[in-house]
């Protein structure tokens, strides 16, 4: 499977890095490397661990094709990090972000956005991961 970088997903990672969310460390021994297990989707048993890998759901209900990547703990602020992924054939990253109670639902109602623009073939790729 082919891992996609889109442009919601570039953009958050450089803002994200730019915010010192994670440390260099981080992203290339932990985050980088759980990433590119996507392309072993699903058999990778790290994918059958409900504190790594989730269902996404908003508030209409689960998002077809859409799941969540999470990590705990990191950086200094020790921070909860969402990579939300669309499996569609591929996989497609989409916009990372913190997780706080107050915003997480939204987020995911725009992954749901998001999701239905990549299967109209209405969005930008910027990348993919090897």
């Amino acid at each position: 499977m082919d891992i996609v970088i889109t442009e919601w997903a570039l953009n958050s990672y450089l803002e994200l890095k730019h915010s010192k969310v994670f440390s260099p460390e981080e992203y290339w021994e932990v985050i980088r490397p759980d990433t590119l297990l996507l392309a072993n989707y699903p058999v990778e048993p790290k994918f059958g661990i409900q504190k790594f890998w989730s269902p996404a759901e908003d508030r209409l209900g689960v998002i077809r094709g859409g799941f969540k990547m999470k990590w705990h703990q990191v950086g200094s602020g020790a921070v909860q990090l969402r990579l939300p992924v669309g499996i569609d054939g591929n996989a497609f990253l989409c916009e990372a972000y913190v997780k706080d109670s107050k915003s997480e639902p939204r987020r995911l109602h725009k992954f749901r956005f998001h999701l239905e623009r990549i299967r109209e073939g209405n969005f930008s790729a910027r990348g993919r991961l090897t």
